[in-house]
């Protein structure tokens, strides 16, 4: 059984605005011909990092949203954060860019994330797929049979939430995915989320 590793930046323990932060995205895919393993998000982050990496949205626009906007910011930008996709192993192909896990998969998964946060010292969690936003494990206010707040009335699609980790309370952010998205828009809304703290 496969279990994608996050790839920890060896600059994350100073993070973005002084905070340890994780970027998620929902998954990856690959082809048939490429083997899955454990060190795949790794190697795919190193291959953005060195410029062998095609377009990819999610690399490369994220982090023009934390103000992280040339080529060179943007690697630093990556060496600053956690990375990882919500599904932990490959799925779909280069030609099936958008398959959806199943519900054993999803469930494999949401135990990852609790894991990875549990283990980890990140303090916000940014999740860029609505697919894989609704699939995380239910924040505290779920369990509390409340929905996740919206971040503002100018970002209604735009929810938060909070894990209690041990002693600590992770912040978590449901964005869309960046293909598509309105930059403007994103960005003023990646910077409310960094202001905000838990109630």
């Amino acid at each position: 059984m496969v279990e994608h590793r996050p790839w920890i930046g060896p600059k994350s323990k100073l993070g973005i605005s002084g905070q340890q932060i994780a970027i998620v995205g929902y998954s990856h895919h690959r082809n048939p011909d490429h083997v899955d393993g454990d060190r795949f998000t790794i190697g795919v982050v190193r291959k953005f990092l060195s410029c062998e990496l095609e377009r990819n949205a999610l690399f490369s626009r994220v982090p023009g949203y934390f103000g992280y906007e040339s080529r060179k910011d943007r690697k630093e930008f990556w060496n600053r954060v956690w990375f990882f996709n919500f599904v932990p192993e490959c799925i779909g192909t280069d030609e099936q860019k958008y398959a959806t896990a199943k519900s054993d998969l999803v469930e494999r998964a949401k135990q990852r994330f609790k894991r990875i946060l549990q283990e980890d010292p990140i303090q916000k969690v940014f999740v860029f797929t609505t697919k894989g936003w609704r699939a995380c494990p239910c924040t505290d206010e779920e369990k509390a049979g409340k929905d996740c707040a919206s971040l503002g009335p100018e970002f209604k699609k735009v929810t938060w939430g909070t894990y209690t980790i041990g002693r600590r309370k992770v912040l978590a952010f449901g964005f869309r995915h960046p293909q598509g998205a309105d930059k403007r828009l994103m960005t003023a809304a990646v910077s409310r989320a960094l202001l905000r703290k838990s109630d």
